[in-house]
């Protein structure tokens, strides 16, 4: 009897060490491939002249576009923004928007550049003659952009064009950069054999996981504040600045899976540091964009449609605000309601609640 059961003993044992061997050999493989896979992705870059994101010189930045680069429609000017040429110096009577933030600005392989939010927000504001102030709005979105690297775009690059309002746009998937030959920060998940069956046994579950919820951990949390108190930080100074927050487009991310609570990092981050925010979670959803396939071009990027919706949320966010100019008796330079020190705001607003 003590035999049987030494022996049947041994047996769990040996078959629990040789599951245990394989599982690890399964994942030390993984981890090879995922670096052998990214080794491959830098090595196949092309010459440096002919790339849309070079490496930067600043660390924070990590990445940024190519000045003078064009392709299918798509071009960067020679200051390296995804936008027309444009003067350093801004000109009497004109109102300068700057807007800081990822591929949902840039825009590059997802919409007409005249389509893009911030397009349709310039246009409408030109249309309503506001005091007979010129707006003019500056994109210096980049694809990929985590938001700690947007506020340093901000910091660095769109504070030169003295604008007189700032739009910083959010995503849920902005606690570090997205994955690029560049920057490849993003917290890999509990393991790689995991993200494998994961991957494969609920591919849009993982999707929503890798793009968004994997970012969440102490880490990126802390990247969020840090992002939103640094925004702050300018407004107090001046120009003012407005936050909108961007949801994640597939309704079970919500109804399952519990993604509001990260919108919540977001609106707390904005409270604390005494920073607008403008939620447009609740907008899309009611306009059917998060329900409904078709709409947008993916998960992230939101359709011509949704692009609409978000530049009438964030005009009507900014006349709530008094962050637009008044007309202005006499002439003079356009200037925002706010001051130098922005608009006084003590909590966040999520659009139409």
């Amino acid at each position: 009897m003590r035999f049987i059961q030494r022996t049947t003993a041994l047996s769990v044992a040996s078959l629990l060490i040789s599951s245990l061997l394989s599982l690890g050999v399964l994942e030390g493989s993984l981890r090879v491939y995922h670096r052998v896979k990214l080794w491959r992705e830098r090595q196949a870059l092309p010459p440096l002249a002919s790339r849309a994101m070079i490496p930067s010189a600043d660390p924070e930045l990590l990445f940024e576009w190519n000045p003078g680069w064009s392709k299918d429609g798509f071009s960067v000017n020679s200051l390296g923004m995804p936008d027309r040429e444009v003067a350093l110096e801004k000109p009497d009577g004109v109102f300068r928007i700057a807007f800081v933030g990822d591929s949902i600005s840039a825009n590059f392989g997802h919409r007409p550049r005249p389509e893009i939010y911030l397009n349709v927000l310039g246009r409408t504001l030109d249309h309503e003659a506001r005091g007979g102030i010129r707006f003019e709005v500056l994109n210096f979105g980049v694809n990929a952009y985590s938001l700690l690297q947007s506020v340093r775009m901000l910091e660095t690059r769109a504070l030169r064009f003295a604008p007189d309002l700032v739009i910083a746009q959010l995503c849920l998937n902005d606690p570090y950069p997205s994955s690029t030959p560049y920057a490849d920060l993003t917290p890999e998940g509990p393991s790689r054999l995991w993200n494998f069956l994961f991957r494969r046994l609920a591919p849009l579950h993982f999707w929503a996981w890798s793009y968004v919820g994997n970012g969440y951990d102490d880490a990126g949390i802390e990247n969020v504040k840090r992002g939103i108190a640094r925004l702050a930080e300018i407004a107090r100074r001046g120009p003012p600045v407005l936050a909108v927050l961007f949801p994640y487009l597939y309704a079970p991310a919500y109804d399952e899976w519990g993604f509001e609570r990260f919108h919540d990092v977001y609106r707390e981050a904005a409270r604390e540091a005494g920073l607008p925010l403008l939620d447009l979670y609740q907008p899309f959803r009611r306009a059917g964009a998060i329900e409904v396939r078709g709409v947008n071009a993916d998960a992230i990027h939101p359709g011509r449609e949704m692009h609409e919706l978000a530049a009438a949320e964030i005009l009507a966010e900014l006349d709530q605000l008094g962050m637009l100019p008044k007309a202005l008796p006499g002439g003079g330079r356009a200037s925002a309601q706010g001051g130098a020190e922005g608009p006084r705001l003590e909590t966040t607003r999520e659009s139409g609640r």
